[in-house]
């Protein structure tokens, strides 16, 4: 299953008075820690097909929009946006946050398409879709989301909170494409949360023993768990 990645990117300036950021959303060329190197070119597609629809969040939250896209596009150096921030108090948060760089970093949300395996170990991602560009307070890679959706008291309970937000937004209708494409997004990376949390506990229960989940815990993990692969 291709699962949802976040890549690091950076911030490279930003306008206050008119709510303007600009920076990269991911870097070509480098090994990351995941050991992948994204490549250019590899944003091409899903910008011409979708890139109306990205937006700029916080901390890969789509519950939590910042701004618009103005300009997205490939350069030499990686994958270049420019951000237009609202007035509102949220908005005006972050951008003192950047101003005073506690937020410095930006993060893609990320589903591979088409990648290759090379002699030396690395994967080499060559074309993706892209659901978002993240404003991050630590830019975020797939191991570092997974063990901080474990450190969580209770994992099901984080799916079951998270999924019953999709569900009001859902209620609500009047969906745009935009918030139906970070919908799926937001689905998207469930599944892949769940699908490594599940590989985790069967790794964990070869390893050592250890106390059961109560049979309401594991009733409803399994079921968020299957609803979203059968559904969606």
């Amino acid at each position: 299953m291709n699962k949802i990645l976040f890549k690091q990117g950076e911030l490279s300036d930003i306008d206050e008075n008119l709510g303007i950021v600009k920076g990269y959303g991911s870097i070509f060329g480098n090994i990351d820690s995941d050991n992948d190197i994204i490549e250019k070119g590899s944003y091409r597609r899903t910008i011409k097909n979708n890139g109306n629809r990205v937006k700029y969040i916080y901390n890969h939250d789509i519950t939590k929009p910042i701004g618009k896209m103005k300009e997205l596009y490939e350069d030499e150096k990686g994958l270049a946006f420019v951000a237009e921030v609202p007035k509102t108090t949220f908005g005006t948060e972050i951008l003192e946050l950047m101003k005073y760089g506690v937020i410095d970093e930006n993060s893609v949300g990320i589903q591979p398409i088409e990648k290759e395996m090379g002699d030396d170990g690395v994967r080499r991602i060559k074309e993706v879709k892209l659901y978002e560009i993240s404003a991050v307070t630590l830019a975020a890679n797939d191991q570092a989301r997974i063990m901080e959706v474990k450190g969580q008291k209770e994992d099901s309970d984080y799916y079951t909170k998270r999924f019953n937000s999709l569900i009001k937004i859902i209620r609500k209708g009047n969906l745009t494409d935009s918030l139906c494409y970070l919908i799926e997004y937001e689905l998207e990376m469930l599944k892949s949360l769940i699908a490594r949390d599940k590989t985790h506990q069967s790794d964990d229960m070869v390893q050592e023993k250890s106390y059961p989940k109560s049979k309401k815990d594991k009733t409803e993990t399994d079921s968020i768990y299957n609803y979203m692969f059968n559904k969606f």
